[in-house]
């Protein structure tokens, strides 16, 4: 089996910032296998049948996905898989780990400490949390 080329990723994100957003309705879902120093919280909307890939787990996701990868050389990509969508939403974070370690020997911080220590492999959020409120 070989290994897929894997793709360093250069964020917009410069030193001056704190984070950047992209917002952007696409047609289709695929990103090469890639990995970048930023972290990055990925929300997607309107792709069920699109594989997520972190690390060595390959995902079929819903219709809404969320996760958070904060590890400089976890390998992530999605690709379009089974999905027949062409309306999909994809909002994506992605900020220095500097901006949230500062605070994570804190002890109000214990659990987000924890989360992303479990985010350095890739933490996909459940359905509930991804229920948008009605109204």
């Amino acid at each position: 089996m070989t290994t897929p080329e894997i793709y360093r990723e250069q964020s917009p994100l410069s030193e001056k910032d704190c984070f950047v957003v992209f917002d952007r309705r696409k047609s289709s879902f695929t990103f090469p296998v890639h990995v970048h120093p930023e972290y990055e919280l990925n929300f997607v909307e309107g792709a069920p049948g699109a594989e997520r890939i972190i690390g060595d787990s390959v995902e079929t996701i819903a219709d809404r996905d969320l996760v958070l990868i904060a590890n400089p050389e976890l390998k992530h990509a999605w690709k379009d898989g089974a999905c027949t969508s062409s309306n999909i939403h994809e909002i994506t974070v992605q900020f220095h780990a500097s901006l949230i370690e500062q605070y994570l020997d804190k002890n109000q911080f214990r659990s987000v400490r924890q989360l992303f220590a479990r985010a350095a492999r890739g933490v996909c959020f459940g359905p509930s949390t991804t229920v948008l409120p009605s109204g």
